[in-house]
């Protein structure tokens, strides 16, 4: 380790005990865990690259300054004292140059590195153990086994009797020894509870049932047993919600004692409890068996599709997965854990019935929800055991109970944000109904001399009209009779009545067309010489009224108008805002990318019902299959024009590019080609998926690329994920007003997409006894965050958890800010920096034991983005991509993504890319990360392979060679050779970390030792890249726990709001929002240095040691300077909400800002 002397500004920060504690009980918080904490700061006034006319590579020297044998700069020595008591052993030499080494070959340069950061020195709360391991295990068990032995008494008690009858009284009854007694909750410290809702009423709860190990319990709530009668109730109240620990206003015990609440799914049934919404929390905790089951014997999505699938006989290569895993519905978990499904009929009465159905069958819904109690008991006592062996670390147990905490404060502002975001979308939605109106009409107008033969988008459709059956009408003028008789099929055959005629007209039939202006003449000379003498307007227009009463009663819709139209016009009603034209008419419809004139790269856009929208490209000059109605191919060349010639034709035909092979994939398809085809498709070189078909022999239909490739058709180009593509002007309209229409829908697409789910949050407002100090109205949303909601453990949580940041052309996305905290109280979170690359990255260099050995280790550790030595710049580099693109392509290559999956992320993100383009470089860029899969013979075959002078070295192969070689000595390639690896790579020690634990008996994360589910750990082929996959994700799942453990244990008033993937926010009390930054700075600390010593490695580079900022602010922001301007928020936070910038903080930041308020 090379120690480095220079002289480094040194401050001196010393915090003294904090203030008074906030909250009830005899919690801790920051100042019980940093009693009167010194913290020594080496900090230089400017980093180097600040100071002008400095060298950059002059070294940064200190006594506190550590550096590793690749320029890594590590913790100060302070630091690593503390943390990693055990001496680390020296690396082996030859491992070192051999890393040193493969830097260089890889173009980084790790000697010119030496832009080191300020060191921090700062004395650390003493650790709950001998070192960094057995301090997270000591805190984590400290935290979760007064609930894990509730659990456990729980699981194994013996139920009491069910109830015979149960009682109807409002509010909670509890039932023992025959005995019916009304409480005011349930005082138990264990419950399996479960609440259910009648769906046609709202979202109040309507009944629920628990029970412990010495009672059984029911709550009603006051129309049922007010037996009132049905009603809809739009929002939820405080007081409509179950009281668990009070009497509604006084506690009913000890508010802080740990309590356990068990339940399937039961993050619903949390968001039912009234506690659950105040801003202080309390010792309550919550156990879904549902994410239980998700860890033991959670399924993939290919899985989940298969159990889906239950009248179908299953695969035999499914049968070793089947058995041993279910799907998430209580009655599947029950089967497979007890062997018996759960009667879920009753349910049918919530779901779709009446609170008169409720009254008529009270005493069956009891016993329907009981059955769901009693179901939930039995999995938990079955599934228990497993999840702790296979579970076995106290702080998953522990973290995921933290998780089950999450907590939305809000205020007015939720209100004003929702009404703002509706309004401007319904004024976007009118307006670009209001221009789609006026296309329809304009394209109404081709039906003129039938221009829409000749319309390259119109004219395809119905042009077909509906004509008007008119009554029958004698007309007598002087000695004149004439009696019309219009029919279905009109044309004027009357002969003209002209004013001067005075003989006697025969009786004749007649039919018009209502449009037809010789009737109108018709009828308007008749009543003209009828009107003789009268007033002149009365007779000028009379005839209108005459022709309402050859109207027939039945009228149809709009007669004379194409079909198509039709369709997108309504008949007037009651509706006092009907308006006549097209009003009915979406960006959703199949109509509108015809009417928008939306062309891909130039050509037409066209649908066909079998194959979706694509394009036409023409091949031909002439229409060889006549079909009605008949392609415009004039106007089509005039637009798209061929660029070949017969002699280009002729010359091109054995010559066709390696693109359009590659886009049709069928080599068998290009023999059965015209010449004139094989010409158009050396002439196209887009982005079109060919799919063989022909339009009237003249025309390629080349399908619209599917993001999620080509096998899949596309139903809508106006969806968003086609949006970015106008921007790219690969698609294109014509007109400003179509221009205008697709800009409304980009900005209208988030909130369409997102509006039901973010207008039903359950938003529960607290009365004025709970509200914090100066808050006037506030509340709280509870979001259902399943713990494990999927397969590697991750929280799931369809709305918040998916929250993008604000965008300033997507209406509603402001969506994070409009969860605010009460005047007294901040939101503290932070952004964990490259989580998965972290991670990823440190299993790689744990297989050669030290930090940044590895090219992706290095790049993680100390790449600089301006120096283009950052992973990202790097990869974009080597493969000739954008830095952006690289690091898109990055996270998916580490999540187990392929490189056929990197050649459609390519195509995406540049359309103009051709495949080939797109294959050389995602072949190049698995090539430079991946490296080449080698195999290596293993020593009892290696007589006869290599030469004496050879002798001692490995013999490796590739694939093919292997596979041969097994095959000629009649012997499988397992047995003959080692595990292949990947080799030459800047990640190939990475993934060759990765696929043992993933490849291995019984796979565990490398942190916490969790399994992966049963239903994957069979091994096989088709499940390599899940469980690639999720080595790496359910590692980070990991991370996130102990990051809450550790935040629980220095914090532990800071009140956790929510997890968005790599981010945490807490709600704690504004006077100690620096300690909780400085809780969240440590905290971040702790759990990378456990990670390391976890893997072997007893050192941590000081880059990933600390947060880059720690957000202090108001509101849910990702940055706390982001204004947020949105179109529903077009004036920013400050302006719009009155709510100013928060503060960014680094630990300097931090450990100045407790200096501060230590004053």
């Amino acid at each position: 380790m090379k120690k480095l002397n220079k002289n480094i500004a040194c401050i001196n920060l010393k915090t003294h005990s904090f203030l008074n504690k906030v909250n009830v009980g005899n919690q801790r918080f920051l100042s019980d865990v940093l009693p009167t904490t010194e913290f020594k700061v080496l900090k230089k006034r400017k980093k180097i690259n600040d100071i002008p006319n400095v060298n950059n590579e002059e070294p940064n020297l200190s006594s506190e300054l550590r550096v590793n044998e690749f320029n890594i700069q590590m913790i100060s020595k302070n630091i690593y004292e503390q943390l990693f008591k055990k001496p680390s052993s020296s690396p082996d030499p030859e491992v070192i140059k051999s890393c040193q080494e493969s830097l260089l070959r890889h173009g980084i340069d790790y000697k010119k590195c030496s832009n080191y950061l300020p060191d921090v020195t700062l004395k650390l709360p003493k650790l709950e153990g001998e070192d960094i391991v057995e301090h997270f295990h000591n805190i984590g068990e400290k935290q979760c086994a007064p609930y894990r032995r509730l659990i456990k008494d729980l699981a194994g008690a013996r139920l009491p009797n069910l109830p015979k009858k149960w009682s109807k009284t409002c509010g909670w009854s509890r039932y023992t020894d025959n005995k019916i007694e009304a409480i005011p909750c349930p005082p138990d410290d264990a419950l399996i509870f479960d609440v259910e809702v009648l769906m046609s009423a709202g979202k109040r709860p309507t009944l629920a049932c628990a029970v412990s190990a010495n009672a059984w319990y029911s709550w009603v709530s006051e129309p049922v047993a007010n037996e009132e009668t049905h009603k809809y109730f739009e929002s939820v109240n405080y007081e409509d919600l179950i009281p668990l620990e009070t009497d509604g206003i006084n506690p009913c015990g000890d508010l802080q004692r740990p309590r356990i609440v068990i339940g399937h799914n039961v993050s619903y049934d949390r968001a039912k409890i009234k506690e659950q919404y105040w801003p202080n929390k309390t010792g309550v905790r919550f156990m879904d068996t549902m994410s239980m089951h998700t860890c033991v014997s959670g399924v993939t999505s290919y899985q989940r599709t298969v159990l889906k699938t239950k009248n179908k006989e299953p695969d035999p290569s499914d049968e070793d997965w089947i058995e041993i895993s279910s799907l998430n519905s209580l009655s599947e978990v029950h089967k497979l854990y007890c062997g018996r499904t759960v009667d879920k009929a009753t349910r049918d009465i919530f779901v779709d019935g009446t609170m008169q159905d409720v009254h008529s069958n009270f005493q069956k819904l009891m016993n329907y929800c009981a059955a769901d109690v009693i179901a939930t008991h039995n999995v938990l006592n079955r599934l228990l055991p497993m999840f702790l062996e296979r579970f076995p670390h106290p702080v998953t147990l522990a973290g995921m109970l933290e998780l089950g905490m999450a907590y939305l404060p809000i205020n007015s502002n939720w209100t004003q944000y929702i009404d703002s975001a509706e309004t401007v979308f319904e004024d976007m939605k009118l307006e670009s109904r209001q221009l789609l109106s006026l296309k329809a009409d304009e394209a109404c107008r081709l039906m003129e001399n039938e221009a829409y033969k000749k319309d390259l988008w119109m004219w395809d459709q119905d042009w077909s009209v509906l004509k008007l059956k008119l009554k029958k009408q004698t007309i007598k003028k002087k000695n004149v009779v004439a009696e019309v008789n219009t029919e279905a099929d009109v044309e004027c055959t009357n002969r003209k009545l002209t004013n001067e005629s005075t003989e006697e007209v025969p009786t004749q039939e007649k039919t018009f067309d209502i449009l037809n202006e010789e009737y109108i003449d018709y009828v308007e000379n008749a009543n003209r010489i009828k009107g003789t003498g009268a007033d002149r307007t009365e007779a000028e227009f009379k005839y209108l009224f005459d022709l309402e009463k050859l109207l027939p009663v039945k009228r149809p819709l709009l007669p004379g108008y194409p079909a198509w139209y039709r369709k997108l016009c309504t008949k007037p009603g009651k509706d006092p805002d009907w308006a006549p034209g097209a009003n009915n008419i979406t960006t959703s419809m199949q109509i509108t990318p015809k009417l928008l004139r939306l062309s891909w790269e130039g050509y037409p856009l066209h649908h066909v019902k079998s194959e979706g929208w694509g394009f036409m490209v023409p091949f031909s000059r002439e229409v060889r299959d006549e079909e009605n109605p008949r392609l415009p191919l004039e106007q089509l060349l005039e637009k798209c024009p061929l660029l070949f010639s017969k002699g280009e034709v002729d010359t091109d035909l054995y010559v066709l590019p390696k693109t359009v092979e590659e886009d049709l994939g069928r080599r068998a398809y290009y023999a059965r080609k015209t010449i004139e085809e094989k010409a158009a498709a050396n002439q196209y070189h887009g982005l079109g998926v060919w799919c063989g078909i022909q339009l009237q022999g003249c025309c390629h239909f080349l399908r619209l690329p599917h993001k999620d490739g080509p096998k899949y058709k596309v139903g809508n180009p106006l969806a968003k994920d086609f949006l970015d593509m106008f921007s790219q002007n690969v698609l294109s309209a014509q007109g400003n007003e179509a221009e205008k229409v697709l800009s409304f829908g980009r900005m209208m697409s988030y909130w369409r997409n997102n509006r039901e789910r973010i207008m039903g949050q359950q938003a529960v407002w607290l009365p004025a006894r709970l509200r914090p100090a100066g808050a006037s109205h506030c509340g709280a949303i509870i979001p259902q965050v399943v713990v494990a909601g999927t397969l590697t453990r991750r929280a799931s949580e369809p709305t918040w958890m998916t929250a993008s940041n604000a965008h300033r052309e997507r209406v509603g996305s402001e969506l994070r800010a409009a969860v605010q905290a009460p005047p007294s109280a901040r939101l503290v979170g932070a952004d964990v920096d490259s989580q998965e690359l972290w991670i990823a990255s440190l299993l790689g260099d744990s297989s050669l034991g030290v930090c940044g050995g590895t090219a992706l280790g290095w790049a993680v550790l100390a790449g600089d983005r301006a120096r283009h030595t950052d992973l990202h710049s790097l990869t974009a580099a080597a493969s000739g991509i954008s830095r952006d693109h690289a690091k898109v392509i990055n996270y998916a290559r580490i999540y187990g993504a392929g490189q056929s999956f990197a050649e459609r992320l390519l195509k995406q993100f540049n359309p103009t890319m051709t495949i080939s383009e797109a294959k050389s470089k995602a072949a190049k860029m698995f090539a430079t990360t991946k490296g080449k899969r080698v195999y290596t013979l293993k020593k009892q075959y290696m007589e006869g392979f290599m030469d004496e002078d050879l002798e001692g070295q490995a013999l490796e192969m590739n694939s093919y060679q292997a596979t041969r070689l097994a095959k000629l000595t009649g012997r499988p390639v397992e047995e003959m050779f080692d595990r292949p690896k990947w080799v030459g790579g800047t990640e190939s020690e990475m993934f060759n970390k990765l696929e043992e634990i993933a490849d291995s008996a019984a796979p565990r994360t490398a942190f916490l030792w969790a399994r992966l589910s049963r239903a994957l750990e069979r091994a096989a082929p088709r499940w390599a890249a899940t469980r690639l996959n999720w080595a790496v994700q359910s590692a980070a799942a990991d991370f996130l726990h102990l990051m809450l453990v550790s935040m629980a244990h220095l914090a532990p008033e800071a009140r956790f709001c929510l997890s968005f993937h790599d981010e945490v926010r807490y709600l704690v009390p504004e006077e100690r929002k620096y300690e909780a930054a400085l809780a969240l700075q440590i905290t971040n600390l702790l759990t990378r240095a456990f990670c390391s010593q976890r893997v072997g490695i007893n050192d941590l580079p000081l880059s990933v040691a600390f947060f880059t900022s720690v957000e202090v602010d108001q509101v849910l922001r990702k940055e706390s300077n982001n204004s947020c301007v949105t179109p529903s928020n077009p004036h920013g936070l400050e302006k719009g909400y009155g709510i100013p910038n928060g503060e960014s903080l680094n630990i300097f930041d931090v450990l100045e800002k407790c200096k501060i308020k230590s004053k």
